[in-house]
Parts: structure tokens; sequence; C-alpha cells
């Protein structure tokens, strides 16, 4: 057990972990550089969003994921716990529910408001705002207490189709701006139906670097059915063969 740690450990200090770890190092910097950008703009991207609201819906459960339902995320259809929850077709005024959406006029998501839910407590916690540019949607989830940024998405399109999803943990620590991890998403499609999803996992601290290919197959009915995972190549243990021949099921119906 020690010596595989070593080995680990020896790993993410070399050249060659440094060098596969390059690009991430430069998102990490990318999304520094938007947290000191956003930081203090919860009111001004606030302000008059209420009179832009057209439709409100409300969900349950989906604390798993960002933003619950409406998660830009398919984790959901191959990792277990991770639930979207679900719409509620009615509310009153003894409704608790976990997320609030807000859309305008051209049936886009402006805001989401995420509730805590314990016992008889239930709390505002988080507002996600959103800034679009062209094919990217950038979102900023700020704290109801003291209104900081504490978390960051973007989002990218191309003809309609999701093809990278980023998010970035940020936070402020002694007049600095800290950013402990970053997942990045990225899609690949055929006749528009998504093929596969490469899942990557960064904690810019220790330089721990983790990245996975997710390769889906349809049924005849073209739902998502099973899927296939690669890892690529790092101080993860060379399985290949193994995994050619290990097929799992997708954990939720989906086109």
């Amino acid at each position: 057990m020690l010596n595989n740690m070593q080995r680990i450990d020896e790993y993410l200090k070399s050249d060659e972990n440094s060098k596969r770890c390059e690009p991430f190092d430069q998102l990490k910097i990318k999304y520094v550089a938007l947290h000191k950008l956003y930081a203090n703009s919860f009111h001004e991207l606030n302000k008059d969003l209420e009179s832009k609201v057209i439709k409100r819906e409300y969900a349950k459960g989906g604390e798993v994921l960002h933003r619950g339902f409406y998660s830009p995320s398919t984790l959901d259809l191959i990792v277990g716990n991770y639930n979207r929850g679900k719409l509620l077709k009615r509310i009153s005024n003894n409704t608790k529910y976990n997320y609030e959406y807000l859309f305008d006029a051209q049936n886009s998501l402006i805001c989401v408001y995420s509730y805590y839910i314990v016992e008889d407590v239930f709390k505002l916690i988080s507002t996600e705002l959103f800034v679009r540019n062209q094919n990217k949607v950038l979102s900023l989830v700020f704290s109801t207490d003291d209104y900081s940024l504490s978390f960051i998405s973007e989002c990218q399109f191309e003809n309609g189709k999701l093809i990278s999803y980023e998010t970035a943990l940020c936070e402020l620590l002694d007049s600095e701006v800290y950013c402990s991890e970053i997942n990045v998403e990225t899609y690949e499609y055929v006749d528009d139906l998504m093929k596969s999803m490469c899942w990557t996992r960064y904690s810019p601290s220790i330089k721990l670097l983790t990245q996975e290919r997710y390769i889906f197959s349809r049924d005849t009915d073209g739902f998502l059915s099973t899927y296939k995972v690669e890892h690529i190549e790092g101080f993860m243990p060379k399985m290949k063969e193994l995994q050619s021949r290990q097929i799992y099921n997708v954990r939720v119906k989906r086109r």
C-alpha cells in the first residue's frame, strides 16, 4: 500500500503529470480571473431581474447535481445517487422545494434559487445568475448570507448542442482567490445524438488529474442503454483489456 502511495506521489510531482495538467492550470487562471471580475456583481446582475420573469418552475431533490433538475451535466446517466429530482406540478403556501427556476420571455433560464430543507427549516441559501455571450453561458452562484461568489460554471454550445460544461469551486481566502476544484465535461455527437462524454476532474493544489471517457450505445428505440469506460492515461492502472469487456447499464432512461 505504501509503495502504491509513493508511486502516486512521485507521479503527481513528475514532469509528465505537470505537462498533462497545463491546460487545466490555464483553466484555473481563467476562473480565478472570472471570480475577481464578478465577485462584487451580485446587485448589478440581480437588478430588475424579477421584472423579466415570465415563468417559474419548482423542483424537489437533485441537490447532488449543480442546478438540480436543469443541470447541464449528464452524470446522472452513469453515477449512482446523482438524482435530478423532479419538477413539482402544483405548489401551495406550505410546499417546500429545493429549486426555484425563473424564465424570461425567450424561455431562457435567468435565475435559480436554491433552498435548504431540513425538518421545519426552509431557507434560501444561494442565487444563481447568468451572463450570456453568443454560444456561451456563464453562471455565477452567490451565497445568500453575504452575496459572496463561490461557484462558477460555463456551458458552450454548437448548433444548439452542448459541447462543453466547465465548473470551478472558487472562494476568497485572505484576500486571495483560491480555486480548489475544476470539473470539465466534453461531448461528442453522431447524427445529432450524444455518442460519448469525457469527464475530467482536477485538484490544482496537488495537481491531481483524472480523466474518463464514457462511450454510449442506444437501444432499438433510440434511448441510451449501455456504456463503456476508458481511463485516459495518468497514474490510473492500465486496464484496457478488462475495460473492453466491461459494459455498464445507463441508469436513467433518456435520449
